[in-house]
């Protein structure tokens, strides 16, 4: 991008989630006059609307202040900070951020930048997935363990708030607080259950946030067979797996077993050696790599008493996960595609609308003499922009990249009368 600064390579970010169509956005605002004629002028600050965790970059333009060190702050209800950069000797500069929260953000120039004046971006909540691990099989009366695994399909925002677990009634039989793992998108929860009654039990777990950083989920229902019969070890599986696709595999011991170990096989070979039970749970990542009906198997022993047990649980692993599509729509010229001829002029700005199949939101990359600000792009100069689309897609769709070629040329010349 032409418009570099400091960095070695300048990229601005827009994001654009599925939520756009729903007129969930707000564009970014250059108070005091439009971006494009603040960019007329050669001073402004653009960045893109946002996702919650997910980094993008804030482009500044001052050539007033080439050289020099400059101050932003970042707001959003009672959350502050300060972002610095330095001015390029051509008179930009950039800088990366993640917002942390989803809301209303306010950026504006401090200090000797205060001529930069104030934009304002939406940022979006994460959306999420839930998972629930039940045993296969429980022992009525006896308490047993229930996991639920929340997950952001992108990001470093850790889903924060409560799980809810239900019957196949919709009663609840246990609820829980999510313990994120720092640094990632999961957060997961284990609570223990005391199952009654006969038959079949279904366990759905259901992730309610504790704040609009992320959205709630609810997992597909587990089934659980009800047993009087003592159970040494059951089975606790994904309720969906794919090919290529990692599914942790628990063999969860049953009321009042010793510690021991575990080992994973499946009617096609072995799976894992024997694994150390923890807290009664020993766990295992697998990867599979055949399509079909698998039947596994987790193999339990312990040398305390002697005690030994094996659970069996029958599988189908589907295909692999299918490529999300993007699709992108510029106001004006409506719906393109990466081969479609796209020309703008210097000065003009237009609106940029995404929809994915999956529902995920679009990262645009823009490389060229263009700027991305909300949900618009202002062409700055004569040569070609190029937007780089990325969909980090979801738990149903992998990822996707579409790139768009621009041509930008100059503003036609007034006539002197």
């Amino acid at each position: 991008m032409f418009l570099s600064g400091n960095r070695a390579t300048r990229a601005t970010r827009l994001v654009l989630g599925a939520t756009l169509a729903l007129g969930l956005w707000v564009s970014a605002t250059v108070v005091g006059g439009s971006l494009a004629s603040a960019a007329s002028q050669g001073t402004f600050i653009a960045t893109p609307n946002g996702v919650a965790g997910i980094s993008q970059e804030i482009l500044i333009s001052a050539p007033q202040l080439q050289g020099q060190n400059v101050i932003l702050g970042i707001q959003s209800g009672g959350i502050s900070g300060n972002l610095q950069t330095t001015i390029g000797s051509n008179g930009y500069g950039s800088v990366a951020w993640s917002p942390s929260a989803a809301g209303v953000w306010t950026i504006s120039g401090l200090g000797i930048a205060t001529s930069l004046g104030i934009t304002n971006i939406n940022v979006a909540a994460l959306s999420t997935g839930t998972t629930v691990l039940a045993p296969n099989n429980a022992q009525v009366g006896q308490a047993t363990s229930l996991l639920a695994v929340v997950t952001a399909p992108s990001g470093t925002v850790s889903p924060q708030g409560t799980v809810t677990f239900t019957n196949q009634n919709s009663n609840v039989i246990a609820t829980g607080t999510l313990i994120p793992l720092v640094g990632t998108s999961n957060s997961s929860v284990s609570v223990s259950w005391t199952p009654t009654g006969s038959g079949n039990a279904g366990v759905t777990a259901i992730f309610t946030p504790s704040n609009g950083n992320t959205m709630g989920s609810a997992s597909p229902q587990a089934i659980v067979v009800l047993s009087t019969d003592v159970v040494p070890v059951a089975m606790a599986v994904s309720q969906s797996i794919r090919v290529g696709q990692p599914v942790l595999l628990s063999a969860v011991l049953g009321f009042n077993m010793p510690a021991g170990s575990a080992a994973f096989i499946s009617n096609l070979g072995p799976l894992s050696a024997s694994i150390a039970t923890i807290n009664g749970v020993a766990n295992f990542v697998w990867v599979p790599n055949q399509l079909g009906v698998q039947n596994l198997r987790a193999n339990y022993s312990s040398s305390i008493r002697n005690t030994s047990g094996s659970s069996v649980q029958s599988v189908n692993v589907l295909p692999a996960l299918p490529a999300d599509s993007i699709a992108l729509s510029i106001s004006g010229i409506g719906s393109v595609n990466q081969g479609s001829q796209i020309s703008l002029v210097v000065g003009q700005s237009r609106a940029l609308t995404t929809t994915t199949t999956s529902g995920s939101p679009v990262i645009f990359t823009e490389d060229g003499p263009c700027v991305i600000s909300g949900n618009n792009i202002v062409a700055l100069g004569v040569g070609q922009c190029v937007l780089t689309a990325d969909s980090p897609g979801t738990t149903a769709y992998t990822a996707d990249t579409n790139t768009y070629i621009i041509s930008v040329t100059a503003a036609p010349k007034k006539k002197r009368n």
